[in-house]
């Protein structure tokens, strides 16, 4: 804020401070003293080097006189002046420490620099202060979350009934993105939720709408997310919304694109970390068959048919827990998600919970890359023995081998060296398969 102006404060009738020797700075009375005395001795000087000449007219002496006095001081000019230096800092400063004491100001000087000091010695107390309480907080942080963990493991070892913790939720247990410590429950809440969301065959109460038209809509979604580089849960969501209205509502098929757009629009605002909504961009992309309108009244309707329920678990979240806990590489892991991504095209896997697709694709995946997996720990990790997911890992990799040339959204995704190229993977026939 600017300083008020003395033509400011005539306006508003504010009188000013008085500029009294009690308000003014030390340093500033210092350089006023400094000047007075400096004024002083200049004008003893000046006196005594300029004096008023004196001239007498029609007299020849006093004329000579002047004269001589003219050429005198004109010679006192011409010579070098010597200029003092300037005294130095210190020096003024213990000038006008040496004026002030000998004032009547001296209390008020010591005063202020009992204040200087007691502020300085306040300043450090404050930053040991300071230092002390994180050094504090960090430990006891520290502590915290090793007493949280032992807490946890004792009750557990108590209790014979409860099951172990797994490394790596030891690793992450006070870890706020990966939440070590209540991961597990999250994981099984959502086993719970899953049968709130199972799909029954819907299709053939359809008056309209086909398995192939579904796998075509399907197909787009994969190639917007990929457009757009959209979270894969958008993705996963906007298929799971679509079963789900479809097995209790009725579309035609030219309003099945619609319906579906109006699927990813409301998925990305349930999944979507960044700024939600597209809605033109997905009217653009369907050749304008519809406008936005149409498209915000479908999303409506969409989240009134499913009664606003829409924490959904979905098979991605599944299967990035199971890899986790298995300490699968990246390759692996993204081979997982192709498979698991293209069973979101095939009709025939609606109908399984989305754990289990989790786990099938997950061991066709380890035998894909030629790695032996423990049955035990596999059940240990998914809560899925093998030979209850065997038949869902052989339908998918004869899905694998029976895939549509005209349906490759996932494939060409897939096949980019982002997602390692797991896409042109050698399959496996199901004779190689085994189940130990």
């Amino acid at each position: 804020m600017p300083p008020i102006t003395r033509n400011q404060l005539k306006k508003t009738g504010l009188k000013t401070e008085p500029y009294s020797k009690e308000n003014r700075p030390l340093d500033r009375r210092a350089a006023l003293l400094d000047l007075v005395t400096n004024n002083v001795t200049g004008v003893k000087t000046s006196s005594q080097t300029t004096k008023p000449l004196e001239v007498v007219k029609n007299d020849d002496s006093t004329k000579t006189e002047n004269t001589c006095k003219i050429t005198q001081q004109k010679k006192e000019i011409s010579q070098p002046i010597v200029v003092k230096k300037p005294e130095t800092r210190s020096s003024t400063k213990e000038a006008a420490r040496l004026s002030l004491n000998s004032s009547d100001d001296s209390n008020l000087y010591k005063s202020t620099l009992e204040e200087t000091a007691v502020s300085r010695h306040s300043a450090k107390s404050d930053e040991l202060y300071t230092t002390a309480v994180d050094n504090t907080h960090r430990s006891s942080l520290e502590n915290n979350q090793s007493d949280l963990y032992h807490s946890a493991a004792q009750e557990l070892s108590v209790n014979s009934n409860a099951e172990e913790i797994f490394e790596i939720d030891q690793t992450s247990w006070n870890n706020f993105i990966y939440v070590g410590c209540y991961a597990r429950d999250i994981i099984k809440y959502l086993k719970q939720r899953e049968d709130n969301f199972t799909v029954t065959d819907y299709i053939s109460s359809q008056p309209e709408l086909t398995a192939k038209h579904r796998a075509i809509v399907v197909n787009w979604l994969v190639s917007l997310q990929e457009m757009y580089g959209l979270n894969h849960e958008v993705l996963y969501m906007a298929v799971k919304l679509i079963d789900l209205y479809l097995m209790k509502n009725e579309t035609l098929q030219n309003k099945f694109q619609l319906l579906a757009s109006g699927a990813l629009l409301l998925a990305t605002k349930i999944d979507e970390r960044g700024e939600p909504g597209f809605p033109y961009d997905l009217v653009k992309h369907s050749k304008y068959i519809y406008t936005e309108d149409e498209l915000f009244v479908t999303e409506k309707e969409l989240f009134r048919a499913l009664k606003y329920e829409i924490n959904v678990p979905l098979s991605y979240v599944f299967l990035r827990r199971y890899a986790r806990c298995m300490k699968c590489q990246m390759v692996l892991l993204t081979l997982a998600r192709y498979i698991l991504e293209c069973s979101l095209l095939d009709y025939k896997f609606v109908t399984l919970k989305d754990s289990q697709k989790a786990a099938a694709s997950l061991y066709l995946a380890f035998k894909m890359c030629n790695k032996v997996i423990e049955t035990k720990e596999f059940f240990k990790y998914t809560d899925y023995r093998v030979t209850e997911i065997k038949e869902t890992v052989i339908e998918l990799n004869n899905m694998l081998h029976t895939q549509s040339s005209n349906l490759s959204a996932v494939k060409q995704k897939y096949s980019h060296e982002t997602f390692f190229k797991v896409a042109n993977k050698s399959l496996l026939s199901n004779s190689k398969l085994t189940f130990d």
